[in-house]
This record gives C-alpha cells, structure tokens and sequence, in this order.
C-alpha cells in the first residue's frame, strides 16, 4: 500500500512541476503575436494552385483587324501532358480493400471548365472531369478529357462593337463530399442528351441566341449541382478581338493548366499538370456562305491572303439553291432554312401580290429588296451575306411570271455587288 502511495505523490510531483515549467502570467500584457500567413514584402502567394492561366495576345504582335463586321468561332485544343514524351507519372486505379469500403465511402470529383460569351454566343464546355467513388456497393473511377473542339457556331463580329470583347471563364471545381458521387458521368450524360436534344445551328442568330445561351446556362446548373460544395477556383478576363494574332500557323489565345492533387484525400498535397487548354477564335471568314478564311499569309487550305480575295472566292462559288437551303435554325423537313424563313413572312406574300399588279412592279421590287436586305442583318448576319440573299432570292426564289428584280434600284445594288464580284 505504501509503495502504490509514493507512485501517486511522485506522478503529482512531476505533473506540477511541468506545469510550472510551462504555465506564465495569466494577465500578460503582452500576448505573443500570431505568425503572419505571407510575408507580403518578400512572398508571392499562389491563390489557385490547381490551375494557372496565361494569355498569348498582345498589342505588339496584334492581327485582329480583319474580324470587323466577319465572322469567327470558338476554338479550343489541348496540350496535354500525357502526350509528352518521357512521361513517367500516371494517376494509377488504386482500389481499396473491400473492408475498408464497407465502412467508409470514399467520393472524389475534379471538373475544369470554360465560358465564353461574345455577344449574343455564349457557351460553357467541360474540358476535364476526374472522379471516383467507391463504397460497400464497389468502385468506380471516371476519367474524361476533352482534347480538342471546334464545333461551335459562327457568329457575327460587329464593327460596332459587343463581341469584339468576348468574356472568358475557367473554373476548377472540387468535391469530396457524398453528393460528388458519380459526378463525373452524370454531368457527360447531361451534356450529351442537351446535344441530341438541341442541335447547333451553323451560325448565331436572333432566332437561335435564346436557345443557345439557355444551353450554355443549363450546363452551368448541373456543374454547380454536382459540385455544390468542397473546392472553386476561377480565372476571369475579357479580351479585344483586335489584339488576336496566329504563331506557327495557329491562333493563340488564352491558356489554362490544369493540376490535380496527387493524393485525393489532400487537396493541399503536391499537384501534378493535366495539360494546358488554349481557347481562341477561328480565322476570320467574311460570309457564312462559304468556309473561305481571311488568313494573311499563314498557308492553310482555303485561306486568303486578305478579306477582299476571301470576298471574291466565296462569291465565285456560291449557288443561289443552297443559298435559300441554309440552315439559320434547327428545324426539321427544311422548316429553318432561309428559305422557309422569307416564305413565312407577310411582308414576302405582300410583295408577290404587288409583283403581279401591274405599274406597280417597279415600286414593289425595292421594298421587297430593302425588307430582305433588313431582316437579314436583324437576324445577326452581315452586309454582305444580306447582298447574297438578295441575289439568291432574284435568281431562285419563285417570283410572279414577267418579273425581274434585278430592274429595280434597290435590288440592283445587292445584285450587281455579286454579279461583278462572280464575272472577275
């Protein structure tokens, strides 16, 4: 009994005497100050160590001036580290082991997105997506890496202004948490259903923005459902077509790496690169008629030195039918071509009335030229595809027996720009 009693007065002895080694002035006047994060003098910060942006465009090596009142598109390609040589890192499928899965869920989901908007075009593409879950129920990882995409609308740069400054976007977003499970797939069905579902017209008009931009919005919505909580990082710019300028044959742009955490328990462990996405615009090109590019003297298949030689060889090529058979809208049996869109209208039926009238088929003919060359350009295209239209109508468009457009001075204008330009 006397031996268990010294034990507890020499545990208390030592315990007391640790706590006056250590224990100072309750009252101190002068706490010690909390360690600063950074030393702002001498430290730079990384804020979003998951993913860095670059942008390849600048006032000195600007090529942009031909995108006034032209048309582009979106362009994305990849440089993706798993194409480089010598490559010796891989995320590997590690499993866990079957009892470790019945008693914890272990859900991990990484997505790298881009939005654009240019004017009435907006967009929002997923580039890169990495998840896995694994539960009592088994494991699943999901890997998706957009490489490369260029199936995007045109759409009309005014020299007004508006597009000519799009916004651009990239957003990493991270979860760990039970609702990231299968994340990864859910988000590539949802996409793929709005693409069968809504197909894209060639080119951005009034008539197809809304639906577009509805699009671009319903994919933000399931990105920030399926990621509603964990980890956001995002790198915003807004960027003048005009300082847009080619290297190597290619257009430059803004560039976003992205890097995922080699350990997905620790966001904060070392990251590794994914690759670098380049998001840019397309040479410009003058008509939506045609796929003839404005390219200066990159020498790319049906690239044209400048805009004028661009203008005369779409021009040459042009079919009045096919023309009228362009598609401003998704629509089935023909019903969004431009064809279909001029039939429908009354102010078209009107003048077929006054077309047959006689003395009146002068007067009839310009306004029926001025409302085509109007509403073309109201739709979103440019002078010169209204020009085209005007044209094709003249020479394909059913029209009252005697009748001629090409009389008439406000069609003569459209008419001659395209005759001359197909005769030289």
């Amino acid at each position: 009994m006397s031996s268990y009693r010294f034990l507890a007065v020499h545990i208390l002895s030592v315990v007391l005497l640790a706590g006056c080694a250590t224990s100072g002035p309750r009252n101190s006047a002068h706490p010690p100050a909390p360690s600063p994060l950074v030393n702002s003098t001498t430290e730079a910060i990384d804020v979003t160590p998951l993913s860095s942006y670059e942008d390849e465009w600048n006032e000195a090596q600007a090529e942009g001036a031909d995108f006034a009142d032209a048309y582009t598109r979106l362009v994305i390609y990849s440089d993706l580290a798993q194409n480089e040589p010598n490559v010796d890192k891989k995320l590997a499928y590690e499993g866990r082991h079957w009892l470790a899965r019945a008693l914890v869920d272990k859900d991990y989901a990484l997505n790298l997105t881009v939005k654009v908007i240019a004017g009435a075009f907006e967009a929002t593409v997923p580039l890169a997506t990495v998840s896995l879950q694994s539960g009592s129920k088994g494991e699943k990882w999901a890997r998706t890496i957009r490489h490369d995409r260029q199936s995007f609308p045109l759409f009309l740069v005014p020299s007004s202004g508006g597009a000519a400054t799009p916004t651009l976007g990239f957003s990493v977003s991270g979860d760990r948490s039970y609702e990231s499970r299968a994340a990864a797939a859910a988000l590539q069905v949802a996409l793929g259903i709005a693409k069968l579902a809504d197909p894209d017209a060639p080119v951005v008009t009034t008539l197809t923005e809304k639906k577009g931009r509805e699009q671009a919005r319903a994919v933000d919505d399931a990105i920030s459902q399926l990621f509603s909580s964990g980890l956001s990082e995002e790198h915003w710019t807004d960027r003048d077509l005009r300082l847009w300028r080619v290297n190597q044959g290619r257009p430059r742009g803004a560039k976003v790496t992205f890097r995922i955490p080699t350990d997905s328990k620790d966001w904060n462990s070392s990251a590794a690169n994914v690759g670098t996405w380049t998001v840019t615009f397309d040479f410009p090109r003058p008509s939506v008629f045609s796929d003839w590019r404005i390219c200066g003297t990159v020498g790319l298949p049906r690239c044209a030195t400048s805009r004028a030689e661009a203008e005369a060889k779409a021009i040459r090529e042009l079919d009045p039918s096919q023309v009228l058979n362009y598609s401003i809208a998704p629509g089935e049996q023909g019903l969004g071509s431009i064809r279909a869109f001029i039939a429908q209208k009354d102010w078209y039926i009107a003048a077929q009335v006054a077309l047959a009238t006689p003395g009146k088929q002068g007067a009839a003919a310009s306004t029926l030229c001025r409302t085509l060359a109007n509403e073309v350009t109201r739709l979103g295209l440019n002078g010169l595809d209204a020009a085209i239209v005007v044209w094709a109508v003249a020479e394909a468009m059913p029209l009252p027996e005697h009748t001629s457009l090409g009389t008439a001075p406000d069609c003569q204008r459209s008419i001659a720009r395209i005759e001359q330009a197909r005769r030289t």
